[in-house]
């Protein structure tokens, strides 16, 4: 079984243990993707989730469902520069060309079968993530926020 083999498989069993239903939309010879919705509680209420398992690694990206306004892209750029700040694991980042928000994680694997623990951290990351910081990231992608305040009181 090659390891592109093991890391899908090991994805697949993770995500059928926690009863996601999701799509695959694509798995070619290089790579495996699933895509799912996922209710995350909050203003943003749902996020979708694509996770990716190829020969070298699994990675995992929550994408918001609201993209950013021109006029809000610099907001949301300090608000999401803030919330990376001190990340171990993953960041949220922001295409300036389409105001499109999403928060990635992902881990090498390529010494075999990749342990239970560690594909939950990837793959659930985003959704901790957009649970924890969700609330603020409306406020700055309506134009209302405060980058600085609203960090500060959520991680306070």
């Amino acid at each position: 079984m090659t390891q592109k083999e093991l890391n899908k498989d090991a994805l697949i069993r993770y995500m059928d243990f926690q009863g996601w239903h999701y799509e695959c939309v694509a798995d070619d010879e290089t790579r495996y993707i699933a895509k799912l919705g996922m209710n995350i509680g909050g203003r943003l209420s749902s996020i979708r989730l694509f996770t990716e398992a190829n020969a070298h690694t699994i990675q995992s990206v929550g994408v918001c469902p609201i993209n950013a306004d021109e006029a809000s892209r610099p907001m949301v750029a300090e608000y999401i520069t803030r919330a990376n700040y001190g990340l171990m694991v993953g960041k949220f980042e922001m295409d300036y060309s389409d105001g499109e928000v999403r928060f990635q994680s992902c881990q090498s694997c390529t010494q075999g079968v990749p342990h239970q623990k560690d594909i939950e951290r990837i793959v659930d990351m985003p959704i901790v993530m957009f649970h924890k910081y969700g609330d603020g990231l409306v406020k700055s992608l309506l134009g209302l926020g405060n980058p600085e305040a609203d960090i500060r009181e959520i991680e306070g």
